[in-house]
């Protein structure tokens, strides 16, 4: 049986989904240490271990858009990847988060480079896929969230770096298109079959829109004990219900870089849980964060071993079929 071919042309740039899982557990831990006296020193390590992996990330991707240009830019364009070119933007928008309470000006200068790059992509994504006559039902997974949720992630270091009306943009891009892509993404998922084995880690983005869009209408005036909160941080716990309900078949799937979209929902449904527990809600919802939490942090663990040794084996520049 011959090898499967290896090139740097190969490399998704889904990798950069190692940063934002990363940082968004940063986050999370940065809420624990504020909702339940946790060590405030795993919340830092976790940011600089997140800025370390977007470094590395953008160095390696970088390399294939200067050597394998045309491969970068089918990439883009096409009807399954193209929501994973997001995961750039996200994943500097989650660490201008993760870097507030360590470096103020640090967290400038990732919120406001991600925000940028962020407005453009969600218009080049959403374009790609009104424009492209290729699309099918068959193309749509949940991963198409991820433009929609980085929008939402927008205002949680915004309201410290950018204009209200700068903030205020982001969350109602993100919210009308997380509700305008939900029935979407579900009509794909109960009736065009199962997705494949190497998106299936994808279903867990479901939980992230309503944490995220939670977090951003606290940041922006709201309370933890408004209805519209109340009924984004229910929809947070059915979709973790929901996930919970999967664990079985989805962690027996191989093991894929899309594995790293487990971690972002996670982190952010325990930090919004946290959040919700500091804003006067019940001690449940210090609990339900927690095991999120550690489900986030021991899910960072594993996939952070399992992919040092995909790099060392070469398994990131392997083609698939």
């Amino acid at each position: 049986m011959t090898a499967a071919p290896r090139s740097l042309a190969h490399l998704p740039v889904g990798i950069f989904a190692i940063a934002m899982g990363t940082g968004g557990t940063a986050v999370a831990w940065h809420r624990a240490a504020a909702a339940i006296d946790a060590p405030e020193g795993v919340g830092i390590a976790l940011a600089w271990l997140g800025l370390a992996a977007f470094a590395a990330a953008a160095v390696a991707y970088g390399a294939k858009v200067a050597l394998h240009g045309a491969d970068a830019r089918a990439e883009w364009s096409h009807p399954v990847t193209s929501a994973f070119v997001a995961t750039v933007s996200v994943s500097m928008l989650v660490l201008a988060v993760a870097f507030l309470p360590v470096s103020h000006g640090l967290s400038a200068v990732l919120w406001w480079a991600g925000a940028a790059l962020q407005a453009a992509l969600t218009v080049l994504v959403m374009r790609t896929w009104i424009a492209d006559a290729r699309i099918q039902a068959m193309h749509i997974h949940p991963a198409w969230f991820i433009p929609v949720v980085g929008n939402l992630v927008a205002p949680l270091a915004g309201v410290d770096h950018a204009p209200a009306e700068v903030t205020w943009y982001f969350l109602g891009v993100g919210a009308l298109y997380w509700l305008g892509l939900l029935p979407v993404v579900l009509g794909r998922l109960f009736v065009e079959g199962v997705i494949p084995p190497r998106l299936a880690p994808t279903l867990a983005i479901l939980i992230a829109p309503p944490a995220v869009a939670a977090l951003a209408w606290v940041r922006l005036g709201g309370a933890w004990t408004d209805p519209l909160t109340l009924m984004l941080l229910g929809v947070t716990l059915f979709q973790l219900a929901l996930l919970a309900a999967q664990a079985t078949s989805l962690f027996r799937t191989p093991f894929a870089v899309s594995a790293w979209a487990y971690t972002f929902p996670l982190a952010a449904a325990a930090s919004a849980m946290f959040a919700a527990f500091e804003g006067g809600l019940s001690a449940a919802s210090a609990w339900i964060g927690g095991f999120a939490l550690a489900a986030a942090s021991a899910l960072v663990v594993a996939l952070g071993a399992r992919t040092v040794i995909a790099v060392r084996r070469g398994e990131l520049v392997t083609a698939h079929g």
